[in-house]
């Protein structure tokens, strides 16, 4: 009896196995069916919906199949007719694009992600299985992962243009994930490692890797971000944007200390391109009184290009700041002989002659000297806010509307050298 039992399990088994291999060869005859009504492009209505329903029942069929341990020697069948339904669904919306048709865009990446999955899956039962080492040796044998090498960088493709159609509906965290898995298509689906494989030195690599960054710090993800701003950085073409992501990322995460860190590289890579960034830092290094972080920067900007235009201001700066108005004076010059039209390196070298001509006259309080005396000092003080007279004039010619700026300026100098008329001038444009 007992051996009945046992014999009856067997054949249990032998039936599920072969019921199991039964379905998925079944499927691929609906797959063909599939295919071939697919080929006609003059289809009707009908043939259409029935196209729509051969792949709706049979992936249903299929699904059982794909995760049983009794599925056995139909497995990569099984999830190569997957990949082949999953790849029809994709078909029709690719068509639509091209068309400049409306799609739904996350119901495209989810067929996308099937597919691969599908192709992935497909492939590994064919390496489990041996399938591929026969291959080389008889290449009769049917191997699917030859032809679905092609489907899976047609889909890597698919995801970046998902990535992008998230990114323009604003679904940001979406983007990210498309733009991530294009970044790691060959470690996720190793059917194309070595054909993805990505190359950090590569256009394209560092194109993706900016796409990434760029939705990432829309999505807040700033943890991505970090992950790939280096490779970005490689992208020539938005390298500016790519600067500005990192440090506007790191200002929003409240991380000051690395923000200066992050600046101070990004400037002295390239101190020409990055003056904004500079202005921004020496604002920030004046503004909480830190005289000795605006010193090491300037100093680190100098040593780069001593002949930098930002290296030059930013010295005067810290020189003025420290009230060395006659040592930033020669700076400021070098910095204007860059930029002819840097306005303000003009506005701080007359300002800079201005408060030496003020200091001048503030010493001459409760000072004893003759009247000879007296007609000197007074003429040096005249002297110093004559020298800065041209710079606030060429502030004019540069800012003619930011009339505040130059006017009242220009009304002190000419009070000083007792210019009425010159005077009355600024005054009249200050509406005083």
């Amino acid at each position: 009896m007992k051996k009945i039992i046992c014999a009856i399990a067997l054949l249990t088994a032998a039936l599920s196995v072969s019921a199991q291999d039964g379905v998925v060869r079944k499927a691929r005859y609906k797959l063909e069916e599939a295919q071939n009504l697919a080929a006609n492009k003059e289809r009707t209505e009908k043939e259409d919906a029935k196209l729509k329903e051969l792949i709706s029942t049979t992936l249903e069929q299929i699904e059982p199949t794909l995760t049983s341990p009794e599925t056995k020697k139909q497995k990569a069948n099984a999830w190569d007719i997957k990949a082949n339904l999953e790849l029809f669904q994709i078909n029709p919306i690719i068509d639509n694009l091209q068309k400049d048709q409306a799609i739904d865009t996350i119901e495209f990446a989810r067929l996308v992600s099937a597919a691969l999955d599908a192709i992935e899956h497909c492939y590994q039962e064919e390496v489990a299985s041996g399938i591929l080492e026969k291959y080389k040796k008889d290449n009769t044998v049917t191997v699917y992962s030859m032809k679905n090498k092609l489907y899976a960088m047609n889909c890597r493709q698919y995801l970046a243009f998902c990535g992008q159609m998230f990114f323009t509906n604003h679904q940001y965290d979406k983007a990210v994930e498309a733009f991530k898995k294009y970044m790691h298509f060959g470690e996720l689906y190793t059917i194309v490692a070595e054909e993805t494989k990505l190359n950090p030195d590569d256009e394209n690599t560092a194109r993706m890797a900016y796409f990434t960054c760029l939705a990432a710090y829309f999505a807040k993800d700033y943890k991505t971000l970090g992950e790939y701003i280096s490779l970005a950085k490689k992208y020539t073409e938005e390298r500016g944007q790519v600067d500005q992501l990192e440090l506007t990322a790191l200002i929003e995460q409240g991380d000051t200390t690395a923000w200066l860190e992050a600046g101070k590289r990004i400037v002295i890579e390239d101190p020409q391109t990055n003056e904004g960034i500079a202005q921004n830092m020496l604002a920030y290094y004046f503004s909480h009184n830190d005289t000795k972080g605006a010193a090491e920067f300037t100093e680190a900007l100098l040593g780069a290009d001593p002949n930098s235009k930002i290296g030059n201001y930013a010295k005067g700066l810290t020189l003025m700041n420290d009230k060395k108005y006659a040592e930033a004076i020669p700076f400021f010059e070098t910095a204007t002989e860059a930029d002819p039209d840097f306005s303000d390196a003009f506005y701080n070298a007359g300002v800079c002659y201005s408060n030496i001509g003020y200091d001048i006259n503030e010493a001459l309080t409760g000072k004893k000297m003759t009247a000879a005396q007296q007609k000197a000092e007074i003429q040096k003080v005249k002297d110093e806010y004559a020298k800065a007279e041209p710079f606030f004039l060429r502030v004019k010619e540069l800012e003619p509307d930011n009339v505040h700026k130059w006017a009242s300026r220009l009304s002190t100098v000419y009070y000083i050298l007792g210019d009425k008329a010159k005077q009355a001038e600024m005054d009249k444009l200050l509406g005083e």
